[in-house]
């Protein structure tokens, strides 16, 4: 009976490890497919995509969501694979190989530490996602250990059909076919994916289409009579804002007589926005914002717009990009720019724009004002399709 009861107990050890595997797996196939549809979805928006420090979609657009040419969810599938390989090759009531799975997920532990780590210090956002990886991973290494202890005990009370000793040649094809599972795997993701996060928004030319500045002073594009005008709050390293815009800009192509778009700055840099973001946040973003202003000063804004977007886009670090570089591509003057950082006129325009937002409500980018509303994020779907049955040109 004391037997019986032990391996009942043993088997819902091993039975609670395989559901948090198959449930990894799950999770980390739906990351996967959240990280594909931050990249080439305009209007994708994640259910978890509460703020500024819980957004999985900010997690998701960060360089970090990929390393080595792979997405992190996807090395994450794999390894929810490599362990189900081996849970289901090796023997419940072998010591050795509860040991080998604490071991594995000990490995699995310190690099969840290590994303975690990322996350705060330097993506400074949480994902809801990550965190419930992150809590089965240790729900994982704690099952485990448990699993690990008690069969330890039972061989040390000589409990028939455990055992400490284990087929060195067995243990080790197992680990071998599951290792290899998981290489090959690795290496058909590396040369078979497509750098989706890498793909540029489609080439469009908007230089023809009417342009201005409105009574306030901020640039617009599109209709010069519009039934419909977009005025969009936007950060330069928001990767939503940049999806957003290039979304928008093929329906101001679609509707040139009757759509306006109105473009407004609202950094989350805390160095100008410190009222919404008191902490270190896009960094950098407040001075891409002011080369902006300058380039519509100079009647380059539109141009300028789409060059800081796409090398924001494209992984760029605000400060790798040099002034010598932005005028080249822009056509500014270097010693415009270098003064437009720190021009009085041009701060207290974006203060202005941020001011505005403020009085709006806007705690996050993108956000957009669009008939008297403000809509934070993203778009409704019944504004679009308003947009999409506005006369064509």
């Amino acid at each position: 009976m004391n037997n019986n009861h032990l391996h009942r107990k043993q088997t819902l050890l091993w039975l609670a490890v395989l559901l948090l595997a198959v449930t990894g797996f799950t999770v980390a196939l739906y990351s996967a497919h959240s990280h594909y549809q931050n990249y080439t979805d305009p209007l994708y928006s994640s259910f978890c995509a509460i703020s500024q420090a819980i957004n999985c979609d900010t997690v998701a657009q960060s360089p970090w969501s990929v390393i080595f040419a792979i997405p992190v969810a996807w090395w994450g599938v794999l390894f929810h694979v490599f362990l189900l390989l081996i849970l289901l090759t090796e023997d419940r009531r072998n010591l050795a190989a509860w040991q080998g799975f604490f071991f594995v997920m000990l490995i699995a532990s310190a690099v969840t530490l290590g994303l975690a780590a990322i996350a705060v210090t330097q993506i400074k956002s949480l994902c809801l996602v990550c965190l419930v990886t992150y809590a089965i991973t240790f729900a994982l290494t704690y099952t485990c250990w448990i699993g690990r202890r008690r069969c330890k005990e039972a061989v040390e009370k000589s409990t028939e059909g455990f055992s400490a000793t284990f087929s060195k040649k067995d243990m080790l094809r197992n680990y071998n076919v599951a290792a290899g599972v998981f290489c090959v795997s690795l290496l058909l993701l590396y040369g078979l994916m497509p750098r989706y996060w890498l793909l540029a928004p489609a080439q469009a030319d908007i230089s023809g289409l009417p342009q201005g500045v409105t009574a306030d002073g901020h640039p617009w594009i599109g209709a010069e009579k519009p039934q419909l005008t977009i005025t969009q709050f936007s950060d330069y390293q928001c990767f939503q804002c940049s999806k957003m815009y290039f979304l928008l800009r093929q329906f101001l192509i679609a509707h040139p007589d009757t759509l306006r778009f109105v473009h407004r700055h609202y950094p989350m840099d805390h160095k100008v926005n410190s009222v919404i973001v008191p902490d270190a946040f896009h960094e950098g973003s407040g001075d891409l914002a002011k080369v902006a202003i300058l380039a519509a000063i100079r009647n380059k804004f539109w141009s300028t717009n789409e060059l800081l977007y796409s090398m924001m886009r494209s992984g760029g670090k605000v400060k790798e990009i040099s002034l010598k570089e932005l005028a080249e591509k822009t056509g500014l003057d270097n010693n415009e720019l270098s003064a437009a950082l720190s021009h009085l006129a041009i701060a207290e325009m974006l203060r202005r724009d941020i001011w505005d937002g403020m009085k709006l409500g806007i705690t996050g980018t993108p956000a957009f004002e669009i008939n008297g509303k403000v809509y934070q994020g993203h778009i409704p779907a019944e504004i679009l399709k308003q947009i999409a049955e506005l006369p064509k040109k």
